[in-house]
């Protein structure tokens, strides 16, 4: 299944976060303890982006065959706008993570690695198609 249309990216990613929210609220924070549920909420959501990398395409790309593991998005600047968002998400919260007392730093820490971690891997997808785009 391919996910090709603005309205149906849409979707997979409200729709996305939305599950992610209300199993934190409601499942998560009620079973776990804030340690624990920080870090499944960190892995829902690499694996909540590792399966819309893997699923949505743009207008001119193949449908059929798989991405390539390093690329992210169809084209160069998608990449290097959702990877700057994301590094600013990481900024913000490593600046939460060393303001916070050391027992409450670990939940802006795990964020700060999930961001940082996310936004690498946007741009550097974003540098490699770039680079593809202006090969000779």
């Amino acid at each position: 299944m391919r996910i090709t249309t603005i309205t149906g990216k849409i979707i997979y990613i409200l729709g996305g976060e939305a599950l992610i929210l209300v199993l934190n609220l409601f499942v998560f924070q009620q079973l776990v303890n804030p340690t624990i549920d920080v870090l499944i909420v960190f892995l829902l959501n690499v694996a909540y982006v590792a399966l819309g990398v893997r699923t949505f395409r743009g207008a001119e790309e193949n449908r059929d065959d798989p991405r390539a593991w390093w690329r992210a998005t169809a084209k160069p600047a998608a990449g290097f706008w959702i990877g700057g968002g994301l590094a600013a998400a990481a900024f913000v919260s490593a600046v939460g993570a060393f303001a916070s007392k050391p027992e409450n730093a670990f939940i802006p820490a795990v964020a700060f690695i999930g961001y940082a971690a996310l936004a690498a891997f946007y741009l550097h997808s974003s540098v490699r198609l770039q680079t593809m785009d202006t090969a000779p």
